[in-house]
């Protein structure tokens, strides 16, 4: 029986030996043997320690419960999962293209109708002085040139130079003033540009040149007053002009218009008294006009306005 009992123990070991191995590599728990009641429960307890010990030990990496072995699963969803792109987050649609570093023109003129009312005043006459109400209506052909016309009326106002030179000299000064005028302009624009006003806001600005030819519509003051009536008589002086000026653009419609022209009146003046008794009296005006001295004038004016364009809108016919 003694004997019996041995081999029934080293039986029941290389058992126990043989579901410890089978644990380690499917790492996953053994159960342990059950203890024979005939064969002492010491000998069963030695047989179950290195089970539970190599469980410790190879089956630590993995959590309690999750088996690393993959046959369970089908071999299409192996390769898929491997083969299938990752999923990626909505991308922005913003690329280098879409960065201007120099920003198109804000205001364009191209195929639009400018309609241009301005005032101004004379500079070069210490003796009269003209102020001047007016208007341009021109047609842009192109972003840079266009053609107009130039209208003016004119308001006179005598200095205290004027007054002070007869105290002063005792002589009457020869005088013309300027009624209204028109003209046919042509204008170019050289120069374009932007500023940033207390780096807060961007203003755009052109410079641009003109020239053109018109008329003036002048009327002579006679040195005595008396006479303005027998020895008065208008003028229709040929008038070639030429001005440069600036804009700034203010909205797409409205622009703040400064500039300087010189109006080259060819015009008419009182004829001084003659002392050739074949001439005839300057009894009328026609006889006066026809006898009247002939200067070039060089009218300088400086005038500000506002320019107004339709359609008030535009659309931009190439790409950034």
């Amino acid at each position: 029986m003694k004997r019996l009992a041995i081999s029934l123990s080293v039986c029941l070991a290389l058992v126990g030996f043989a579901a410890t191995g089978h644990a380690r590599r499917g790492g996953g728990k053994a159960a342990a043997p059950a203890a024979d009641d005939n064969a002492g429960g010491e000998g069963g307890d030695k047989a179950a320690a290195p089970a539970a010990g190599g469980d410790q030990k190879e089956g630590g990496g993995a959590p309690a419960g999750e088996s690393l072995d993959t046959t369970d699963q089908e071999p299409g969803k192996i390769e898929e999962s491997l083969t299938e792109p990752k999923k990626q987050g909505p991308t922005s649609t913003l690329s280098w293209q879409d960065i201007v570093v120099v920003p198109r023109k804000a205001f364009l003129k191209g195929g639009r109708l400018e309609l241009a009312p301005f005032a101004g005043v004379t500079v070069n006459d210490n003796l009269i002085r003209h102020y001047v109400f007016g208007a341009d209506l021109n047609y842009y052909l192109t972003d840079a040139l266009w053609i107009g016309l130039q209208g003016q009326y004119f308001v006179k106002q005598l200095e205290t130079q004027e007054e002070l030179v007869g105290l002063q000299f005792n002589r009457s000064s020869t005088l013309n003033r300027y009624l209204y005028g028109g003209a046919f302009n042509m204008g170019y624009v050289p120069s374009y540009g932007k500023f940033a006003l207390f780096n807060r806001q961007i203003i755009h600005w052109e410079i641009w040149a003109s020239a053109g030819v018109g008329a003036t519509f002048t009327e002579n003051i006679t040195r005595d007053p008396a006479e303005q009536t027998r020895k008065g008589f208008k003028n229709t002086a040929l008038t070639p002009n030429f001005g440069i000026g600036g804009r700034l653009f203010l909205t797409n419609w409205l622009t703040l218009n400064v500039a300087i022209r010189d109006y080259l009146i060819a015009d008419k003046f009182e004829p001084a008294a003659s002392t050739d008794p074949t001439m005839p009296e300057c009894a009328s005006p026609a006889v006066c006009k026809s006898q009247a001295d002939t200067a070039l004038v060089n009218n300088f004016m400086v005038y500000a306005g506002v320019g107004m364009y339709l359609p008030t809108k535009f659309t931009y016919k190439t790409p950034r």
